[in-house]
């Protein structure tokens, strides 16, 4: 007697670490996505079409969501988002003046170290300045909202400090701050407000 039939096999498409909803912290995940087999004697013999979207499944409780839940950072994200924010916020303000102003270069390498990232040097510096605007802007806008405003507007005024090292602020770079300063979604007063201090502790 043949036996057949269908059954769902679900393949892992990646690994990683991720904030479950459920356990309430960091815990390993797997991202799968389901597909239909034909089965014989009911084992999976032939692949047919994929089922359903694809999934996150947690390592520890099994609980499963959608690949949205990806976007919640991890306790160890958290821990390095003030300094990745401020190296992002640096760069794009510093290249939009002289961004070969020494001053200026190494006085940006010192606070992102400061914030906690040791490694940081002039090559990172440069790769930073080197990454497309639009795409820092994207990322900054996704992470920023994770910090308290009084972060935010630390963030803000460390790079408008460091653009005014060289002198008063051009045209470019006083519409890079407002940029960032929405990207770190604070409003036209706070920005105003950042910059304003940031220029009378350089005395311009």
């Amino acid at each position: 007697m043949i036996i057949f039939g269908w059954r769902v096999v679900f393949f892992t498409l990646g690994k990683g670490v991720f904030h479950c909803p459920q356990c309430g912290g960091d815990r390993e995940y797997r991202k799968r996505q389901g597909r239909n087999f034909f089965t014989l004697f009911f084992i999976p013999v032939l692949p047919l079409n994929k089922t359903g979207g694809e999934i996150v499944e947690c390592g520890t409780c099994r609980g499963r969501w959608t690949p949205g839940v990806l976007a919640v950072p991890t306790t160890v994200q958290l821990a390095h988002m003030p300094a990745m924010l401020l190296r992002m916020a640096i760069a794009q303000v510093l290249r939009s003046g002289d961004y070969t102003h020494a001053a200026s270069r190494s006085r940006a390498v010192a606070v992102v170290r400061q914030a906690g990232e040791a490694g940081y040097d002039e090559g990172a510096l440069n790769a930073d300045l080197g990454r497309p605007f639009d795409e820092v802007r994207v990322e900054m806008g996704r992470a920023s909202s994770a910090l308290a405003p009084e972060a935010r507007e630390s963030i803000l005024r460390a790079a408008a400090e460091i653009a005014l090292m060289d002198g008063p602020l051009g045209v470019s770079e006083e519409e890079t701050l407002a940029a960032v300063g929405a990207d770190l979604e604070l409003t036209r007063v706070q920005i105003t407000g950042v910059v304003s201090l940031a220029r009378q502790a350089s005395g311009h």
